[in-house]
C-alpha cells in the first residue's frame, strides 16, 4: 500500500503515535539506509513495514524475525494474517 500526501508526518512523531494506537504490539525503527523505516511486529511472523520515501509513505507487510523471513516471504501469498495486519496499519 503506498500513501501519497503534500505534507508527510514527522517520523518521530509518526513513531510515537504508532507506539500509542498499537500499544499491545512492537514498535521500533528499522536501520534501513537511505530510507527511514519502523516496524511494527504483532507476532514473530506477522507484522508492517512503513516506509518514509520523497513524498510517500510505504506500508508493507513483513515478516519481523530476519530468520524466517525468508520461508516466510516465499509462502506470504497464502497467509492472509500479513494481508489483514498491512491494512489495519
Amino acid at each position: 500500500m503506498i500513501v501519497k500526501a503534500q505534507q508527510l508526518p514527522d517520523f518521530n512523531e509518526l513513531l510515537l503515535a504508532l507506539k500509542s494506537q498499537f500499544s499491545d504490539y512492537a514498535v521500533y525503527t528499522s536501520h534501513s539506509v537511505p530510507q527511514k523505516s519502523i516496524i511494527v511486529r504483532k507476532s514473530a511472523t506477522v507484522g508492517a513495514q512503513i516506509t518514509f520515501y520523497n513524498k510517500e509513505i510505504i506500508v508493507d507487510a513483513c515478516c519481523p524475525n530476519i530468520m524466517i523471513s525468508a520461508l516466510i516471504g516465499f509462502i506470504s501469498a497464502i497467509f492472509p494474517p500479513f494481508h489483514h495486519f498491512e491494512r489495519k496499519i
